[in-house]
């Protein structure tokens, strides 16, 4: 009875050691566990996320800016073909018209009665000289039956050459009476806009006295002053690009060089470069300052960069790209096209390598590194 007492007890305290052991090692796994994952996590805390550039092979052009001042096309001053008093003026400063369309418009009395009597005139003439050939057409037929004497188709012939110039000269008188009445009215010789309208109504104009003034809409154009280095190598019909900014938006259209100044101005030491505007879809108006950019080099075989992509040390210029999950850094060399880019040679960079773009702030080479999209 004592006996199998005792061996309960040793039962129960081999089962409490057999549990307090079970319990340990579970504490100990618990321990290992959390300790692998706290492990774990440092590492990819210390691994820095970074944004890559593909590497494409390819040809760009340097561009090089001036600022430029657009300029109205062709400048046009109407002059008054005939004299008299303007009663009416079409338009006013600053509007645009068609080629056609009437400026100004002018009335002389005189002019007027004088094309009537013209036209009078001319119309007697004609009907005298049709008079005369119906004449001469019967008289032919009776010096044919012989009736009358061949001197009197003769003098008949005489009358209708004679009233047939008269015709002529009456029609040329008649013509240019006529054009001076037409021409009363000033229209537009081209399509443009108003600069300035001279005259008031009820003003006596006469022949030759400048009326109106305007400036051709179809051709604007955009002037530079560039320096004699980029001006060896600017030509005519060079394709540009012209831009400005207004209430915070982009306006961009392209250009077309005319031409170069042979003389350089004495004041600036630059050269003036005229460009012709393509499209002018947002209406600049002349004085307005735009941004020219003209190619000067083709790059050929280059990678191009983000600006925020390349960094520098005391010495030189370098970019980091991404190899086998790390930072590499690679020296470089940059020409820069614009304020914003700038372009690499493809032999710096290794095959199957990107260019890191974003996250390189701090990073150094050979730290690991994961790319995020």
């Amino acid at each position: 009875m004592v006996d199998s007492k005792k061996r309960k007890q040793w039962l129960w305290f081999f089962g409490l050691i057999a549990a307090f052991i079970v319990l340990l090692l579970g504490l100990y796994v618990r321990m290992i566990s959390v300790r692998s994952s706290a492990f774990e996590t440092v590492s990819e805390e210390r691994i820095s996320p970074v944004r890559v550039q593909e590497t494409l092979s390819t040809e760009v052009w340097r561009t090089t800016s001036f600022l430029a001042r657009v300029e109205g096309g062709q400048t046009i001053d109407i002059i008054a073909d005939v004299g008299g008093w303007v009663v009416e003026k079409k338009v006013v400063l600053g509007q645009e018209v068609n080629k056609g369309d009437a400026l100004i418009v002018l009335e002389d009395p005189r002019r007027v009665l004088r094309l009537k009597e013209s036209q009078a005139r001319l119309k007697s003439a004609r009907a005298d000289l049709s008079e005369l050939k119906r004449k001469y057409d019967q008289s032919l037929t009776l010096v044919e039956k012989g009736i009358i004497a061949r001197d009197t188709l003769d003098s008949l012939s005489n009358q209708v050459a004679s009233e047939s110039a008269n015709v002529d000269s009456l029609e040329a008188s008649y013509g240019l009476m006529k054009w001076d009445v037409d021409n009363l009215t000033v229209p537009s010789p081209i399509s443009g806009k108003i600069v300035e309208v001279l005259p008031d109504v009820g003003q006596e104009v006469t022949a030759g006295q400048l009326l109106v003034k305007m400036v051709s809409t179809k051709r604007k154009r955009v002037v530079a002053g560039v320096e004699p280095r980029w001006a060896r190598i600017i030509g005519p019909d060079m394709k540009v690009n012209l831009s400005t900014t207004l209430n915070g938006r982009l306006e961009e259209t392209e250009g077309r060089i005319i031409g170069v100044s042979p003389n350089i101005d004495s004041v600036s030491g630059t050269y003036r470069v005229e460009a012709e505007l393509i499209n002018n879809e947002y209406n600049w108006l002349p004085g307005e300052i735009v941004n020219m950019k003209i190619p000067t080099e083709l790059l050929t075989e280059v990678l191009i960069v983000p600006r925020t992509a390349v960094l520098s040390d005391s010495e030189n210029l370098f970019i980091f790209i991404y190899q086998d999950g790390k930072a590499v850094k690679i020296p470089v060399s940059v020409e820069w096209i614009n304020d914003r880019e700038g372009t690499i040679s493809t032999d710096l960079i290794p095959d199957g390598s990107s260019i890191i773009v974003e996250g390189h702030v701090g990073l150094a080479g050979g730290q690991l590194v994961r790319v995020t999209k």
